[in-house]
C-alpha cells in the first residue's frame, strides 16, 4: 500500500510555480536563459516569457510569444528579424502578404508550405502544382499510406473540385479517403472530413453521396460533438441526401 501510495504521489502533476525558482536559479548564462524561456512558453506563460526571450535575443521565439498574447504588429516586426523559412510564412499568418510565403516556398519547398500555399491560391492551376510537388515529396519521404499523405490528396481533391475536374477530384477524394480511414482509423476528424469532400464531388456529378455524408456526421458528432459547426452542415446534407431527387449539399 505504502509502494502503490509513493507511486501515485510521484506521478501527480506538479505546478509550474514549483518549479519556477528551480528554472530562474540556473539562468544566470544563455543556456538557462533559453531553458526558463521554453519552459515558461511550454507552460503559456507568455507575459513571464516575454522579459526572458528580450534578454535571450531570438527574435522567432520572442515574436510566438508576441502573437500568442495578440500583439501580432509587435510579432509581425520581431519575425522580420529572424531568417528563418518558418518566420517568413508566420509573417503571411500575421499580414495575410503571401510574399512572405512565396519567400519561403522559394527558400525551401516543404510539404506544409507548399500546402500552405496552395490553399491561399485557391481555384488556380498554381495551386494544383504545388499540392502536386507536396503530394510526391510525402510520398517518397512518408509512404502512401502516411496520414499527410491523406490530407494532401485531400486537398488537391479540393482543389480539383474548385477547377471543376469532378472525375479526378472524385478518384483524388476516394484515395484520400482510403488512405485516412487506413493510417488514423474510421472515427477520426480528418476521416470524417475526407468523407464529406468525397461526398460533395458524388453529389456534385449526381452520384449517391449519403452514405458517405451520413459517415462524416457520426464522426463529427462522435468527435466534434452535435453542436458543432461541421456535424450541422453534415447532417443537413445526410438528410438532403435522402430526399427524392437530391444531390446532397455542396460546401
Amino acid at each position: 500500500m505504502i509502494g502503490l501510495l509513493l507511486a501515485f504521489q510521484l506521478w501527480q502533476p506538479v505546478d509550474w510555480r514549483a518549479l519556477l525558482p528551480l528554472y530562474e536559479a540556473r539562468a544566470t548564462n544563455e543556456a538557462g536563459v533559453r531553458d526558463l524561456s521554453l519552459f515558461l512558453l511550454r507552460e503559456q506563460q507568455w507575459a513571464l516569457a516575454e522579459p526572458w526571450l528580450r534578454r535571450l535575443g531570438d527574435a522567432e521565439m520572442l515574436a510566438d510569444c508576441l502573437a500568442a498574447m495578440g500583439r501580432n504588429a509587435e510579432a509581425e516586426a520581431e519575425y522580420a528579424k529572424a531568417p528563418s523559412t518558418r518566420a517568413l510564412a508566420r509573417r503571411t499568418e500575421l499580414t495575410g502578404d503571401l510574399q512572405y510565403l512565396e519567400q519561403a516556398v522559394r527558400r525551401e519547398r516543404k510539404p506544409g508550405y507548399l500546402n500552405d500555399l496552395a490553399l491561399l491560391l485557391k481555384g488556380s492551376a498554381r495551386a494544383e502544382a504545388l499540392l502536386r510537388e507536396a503530394l510526391a515529396a510525402q510520398e517518397k519521404t512518408l509512404g502512401p499510406l502516411h496520414p499527410e499523405v491523406g490530407t494532401t490528396l485531400n486537398n488537391l481533391g479540393s482543389e480539383l473540385f474548385a477547377q471543376g475536374k469532378l472525375a479526378e477530384a472524385e478518384a483524388v477524394q476516394r484515395r484520400s479517403l482510403r488512405v485516412l480511414e487506413t493510417a488514423l482509423g474510421p472515427r477520426h476528424v480528418r476521416t470524417g472530413l475526407g468523407a464529406s469532400n468525397l461526398a460533395d464531388v458524388l453529389a456534385a456529378v449526381g452520384k449517391p453521396a449519403g452514405a458517405y455524408y451520413e459517415q462524416a456526421w457520426r464522426i463529427f458528432n462522435a468527435q466534434l460533438g452535435p453542436r458543432h459547426p461541421w456535424t450541422v452542415e453534415a447532417a443537413a446534407a445526410a438528410s438532403a441526401a435522402r430526399t427524392p431527387q437530391s444531390n446532397g449539399l455542396k460546401k
